[in-house]
């Protein structure tokens, strides 16, 4: 994937449209409760400058992390110029 400096908003829009694939017009939310959804990029660049192998994002309170909003969405970026391995050891061969 090309860093074309949008990543977050990507992420966003894939996930919408994970949503409506699951969800009718008239449906009730609660069927996204059996449906827990993961948005995964692999880059070939570091978009969050930190050096990690893996970012894993979740919804979550701003000021009380420990409370998770609980819509099951999880949002991976790999990248494949990491040099912290530390939360991905098991993909370190895949990434390289």
């Amino acid at each position: 994937m090309v860093n074309e400096h949008n990543l977050p908003f990507r992420m966003r829009e894939y996930q919408k449209l994970m949503d409506q694939e699951i969800l009718n017009s008239g449906d009730d939310y609660d069927k996204l409760a059996n449906c827990p959804t993961y948005v995964i990029f692999f880059c070939n660049f570091d978009y969050y400058r930190r050096g990690l192998a893996r970012y894993q994002f979740e919804f979550r309170e701003k000021w009380h992390p420990e409370i998770a909003a609980g819509d099951l969405r999880t949002l991976f970026v790999f990248n494949t110029k990491a040099k912290d391995y530390q939360h991905a050891a098991e993909i370190r061969l895949f990434l390289t």
